[in-house]
């Protein structure tokens, strides 16, 4: 017998030993605690479940969408109530998903700003980042549909068999629960946007001598598609698309040997589609390592400075 299927049989002998009705109230008191908590990106699912989450402009993109893009300072320069869904770790499949999943809870926005990068935008990815920020909100049809058509590795028992799904995440046992009975965590972001006080570290270096001949985009023809889709879906509803480039550190860029063919990409998007596209790969804080804490993302101070320069840049746009 293998080790997966012992670990199985010894897991499904501890819940059957437990009667169910106390497995379903248990299950419920961690479902019904993780859908009032703001730990970790609870805060941001359940201000889109509940409707929390209306906003003028939605930021829309990767961890580079999350921690780049200042709701505070967007909504002071540009005068709009906005909201950043930027996700983490996310490929551009999962983010199209969840902004169809804010929409069936929000009010559609005037504006999204889409963050594009030369790394996952455009390529087809099916993993699933985070998946325990799902576990609670599996009664929910679209976010079941999301675990089940990614690469979760969630099976039967986790989607039906009470409390099953929390196995090994005692945290979250324990998080839900303590918000069940009132003690309601608190986030430390602000409308989904979370700057990093970090500083340099050593990941880019790592990253250059593991490829010394240089990086490449990988782009398939599934995620361009996706992405025109995205378009598409936007423009019929009434949704003024903005493409951003954030900042990035300056030698990232050098040792992509694509990179010519992987910005033509977003530039023909900008010009089929009539949206405009904001590229920051010569802006000047990509020069010095004080404003990052890797070689793709801006710290709190790059973070700020950037998220005022892109608000001044963008003014024309907004109505």
């Amino acid at each position: 017998m293998g080790t997966g299927m012992k670990k199985f049989i010894i897991r499904l002998l501890i819940f059957c030993c437990l009667p169910l009705p106390v497995l379903y109230l248990i299950n419920y008191m961690v479902d019904a605690g993780l859908k009032k908590s703001h730990y970790g990106a609870y805060a941001e699912w359940n201000d889109i479940l509940t409707g929390n989450a209306k906003a003028d402009m939605v930021i829309m993109g990767s961890s580079r969408a999350w921690v780049h893009f200042s709701p505070k300072i967007l909504d002071s320069a540009l005068h709009v109530n906005s909201y950043n869904l930027g996700y983490d770790g996310s490929g551009f499949g999962l983010q199209f998903k969840k902004l169809k999943i804010y929409l069936q809870h929000n009010p559609k926005p005037k504006y999204i700003v889409q963050e594009v990068g030369y790394i996952g935008t455009l390529r087809t990815i099916t993993y699933l980042p985070g998946v325990q920020a799902f576990l609670p909100y599996l009664d929910d049809t679209a976010m079941l549909s999301v675990v089940q058509n990614s690469d979760s590795k969630m099976n039967f028992f986790d989607i039906h068999f009470p409390l099953y799904k929390y196995n090994n995440e005692l945290v979250i046992v324990k998080e839900g629960l303590k918000n069940y009975f009132g003690h309601i965590t608190q986030t430390t972001k602000y409308k989904g946007y979370e700057g990093r006080n970090q500083m340099w570290d050593s990941s880019f270096a790592e990253f250059k001598k593991a490829n010394p001949d240089g990086w490449k985009c990988f782009i398939d023809s599934a995620g361009v598609h996706l992405f025109k889709d995205y378009l598409q879906f936007c423009k019929a509803n009434g949704i003024k698309v903005i493409l951003v480039f954030p900042p990035v550190y300056n030698e990232s860029l050098q040792i992509l040997v694509n990179l010519k063919d992987s910005r033509k990409y977003y530039e023909d998007f900008s010009k089929e589609f009539g949206v405009p596209f904001y590229n920051y790969e010569n802006d000047t804080l990509n020069k010095d390592r004080k404003y990052f804490y890797n070689s793709e993302h801006l710290n709190k101070l790059g973070s700020e400075i950037f998220s005022r320069e892109f608000a001044n840049d963008v003014r024309k746009e907004i109505q």
